[in-house]
């Protein structure tokens, strides 16, 4: 396996791993639609949460939640839309 899908599927182990923790139920992971994909969907308290996992070796390339720019947030969002 390449060292960024190692890196990503343990971001998303470890992104599953904080959510159960804090009280959300994963209803699916990988959820994919022709708009594109979500890394997790999970219900808290009521709520149909969709969530995108970025992980990071460091900084260097900026935090990540600036790597979730105004096109990533509109796929997530016409994604979820399918769901």
């Amino acid at each position: 396996m390449h060292g960024a899908k190692k890196l990503g599927n343990a971001g998303e182990k470890a992104a599953k791993s904080f959510l159960l923790q804090h009280g959300y139920k994963i209803l699916t992971t990988n959820y994919t639609a022709l708009a594109g994909e979500i890394d997790i969907v999970a219900i808290e308290t009521g709520d149909l949460v969709f969530i995108e996992v970025k992980t990071r070796r460091s900084f260097r390339c900026g935090l990540p939640r600036q790597a979730v720019n105004q096109t990533k947030k509109r796929k997530i969002i016409q994604t979820a839309r399918c769901f």
